[in-house]
């Protein structure tokens, strides 16, 4: 007797719209709880910001800028504007920067009569020494710090970067100066524009390596704390005069201990140079 087909099993094709259906409903829920975050109680917040400015001495609201968030210099300009705003504040900020700056030029005045003591026994460089042939240490300020400039040919040998004999005594005078100024120090080479070509280098190494000779005879005379002196280099970029005449680059062939603000608002530009020819003549 012949067997009896089975009939085939109906397929549903149409399974998938009972996982749509749950997905769509978990979506509509979490969207719906999303909304309920996003409505904020404007009331509430603005009670809250006003407490807080009250417990914090500020009534007024700082004015919001416009466009983009400010980045950088702009963000630091906006903070200043908002000082500069409020009289008080303003009248603070810059009694501050007054005092600072007034320590700061007292500290280089000191530097400068302290270094002068004790390389020529008298608070004032002399005559002598203030001629470009003869002199070879400048004191001034800059926006980075208070600067001490040593001319190299005190320093080095005409091309070499291990330091001269007659150096020690100007260095040792520096370091015995400085001792306990409480600030970090950057020994920076530089050189003039006439390209240095002695054993594969530039004036980047020998800038380099002559700041680094300065800074390990600073360092062992153990009167500076590990850290507080580092060397740089800067070739020829920062001159102080134009390479036009053998003088100006005899300048610019230098070593430079620079003392670091802890802040760059401790700097104002001054008038002159600290020690040359036009300071002394005022005083």
């Amino acid at each position: 007797m012949p067997k009896k087909k089975k009939c085939p099993e109906f397929e549903n094709h149409e399974r998938w719209l009972v996982a749509f259906a749950d997905m769509m409903t978990l979506l509509f829920a979490l969207f719906v709880v999303l909304y309920a975050i996003a409505i904020v109680n404007t009331s509430k917040v603005k009670q809250v910001t006003e407490s807080m400015q009250t417990a914090f001495g500020i009534k007024e609201e700082i004015p919001k800028e416009e466009g983009t968030i400010p980045r950088g210099p702009t963000a630091t300009e906006g903070i200043f504007r908002y000082i500069k705003g409020n009289t008080s504040r303003e009248q603070i900020l810059q009694k501050i920067i007054r005092e600072r700056a007034a320590i700061i030029s007292a500290q280089a005045k000191a530097v400068e009569q302290k270094l002068s003591e004790r390389l020529y026994g008298t608070k004032q460089f002399p005559d002598s020494a203030k001629k470009p042939v003869d002199r070879v240490i400048y004191v001034a300020r800059d926006p980075e710090g208070i600067r001490i400039t040593l001319l190299a040919r005190i320093l080095f040998a005409p091309g070499e970067y291990n330091l001269a004999p007659e150096a020690s005594k100007l260095i040792q005078a520096v370091a015995e100066v400085l001792k306990g100024i409480g600030r970090v120090i950057r020994v920076e080479g530089h050189t003039d524009n006439i390209p240095y070509e002695r054993n594969g280098m530039s004036n980047w190494e020998l800038s380099t390596l002559r700041a680094t000779s300065v800074t390990k005879f600073l360092l062992n005379t153990n009167l500076f704390p590990v850290g507080s002196v580092y060397p740089a280099g800067f070739a020829e970029t920062r001159p102080l005069a134009e390479n036009d005449s053998a003088e100006n680059r005899a300048l610019n062939r230098r070593v430079d201990l620079k003392i670091l603000y802890d802040n760059p608002t401790d700097y104002i530009p001054p008038d002159e140079q600290l020690g040359n020819e036009e300071k002394s003549n005022k005083e």
